[in-house]
């Protein structure tokens, strides 16, 4: 790794620190300079806005999620459900850091347009991938939006489930799938 990847990484790191104890709309380039130990311009030669910054933190989230995604999907036999289930598993299997950076950045993601369009592109390429299989369009809509609703409460924190009633729901959900349970993952 490079010294100039290594400090990238870093000051995201830090950033990502910053905003969990702080919340992104605290989060300031000094706070997260002094957190990652760099100078304040050695994080301007990475990042030169704070919106530069929070795209870098949606982007490695992104990434988190398409590498679990991947991951999940080369584990599963193959079937004309296999993205489908590929995809609602890497909503349903919770990252607990991840879910509290991403609860973190709703608040500027919903406020700056510029923000979302990695994560709609994300979300777009992965439903057509969904959807190219031979599973029928609504049921594919259906559950991933339901798989990803669950995601969000749970990010939100605001889910009314019992860890018995969520494995509970992710089993049926995952029968809707494909009819059947995946012990390994439930």
């Amino acid at each position: 790794m490079s010294p100039r990847h290594s400090s990238y990484d870093a000051i995201v790191d830090a950033a990502e620190a910053v905003v969990m104890e702080s919340g992104a709309a605290h989060m300031t380039l000094d706070a997260v300079a002094a957190k990652a130990g760099v100078s304040k311009g050695g994080l301007l030669h990475h990042f030169p806005t704070k919106v530069a910054l929070l795209e870098a933190m949606l982007n490695r989230l992104i990434e988190a999620r398409e590498k679990s995604r991947k991951k999940i999907w080369r584990e599963l036999p193959d079937s004309p459900t296999r993205e489908l289930k590929a995809y609602m598993l890497s909503s349903l299997l919770r990252d607990k850091k991840s879910d509290r950076v991403g609860a973190s950045l709703l608040a500027p993601l919903a406020h700056n347009p510029k923000l979302a369009v990695p994560v709609r592109e994300a979300i777009r390429k992965v439903y057509a991938e969904i959807v190219s299989s031979d599973v029928k369009f609504e049921r594919a809509a259906v559950l991933a939006l339901a798989a990803e609703g669950l995601l969000l409460q749970e990010t939100l924190s605001i889910s009314p489930f019992t860890e018995e009633q969520r494995s509970r729901i992710v089993e049926e959900l995952l029968r809707l799938a494909y009819g059947e349970i995946v012990e390994k993952y439930t």
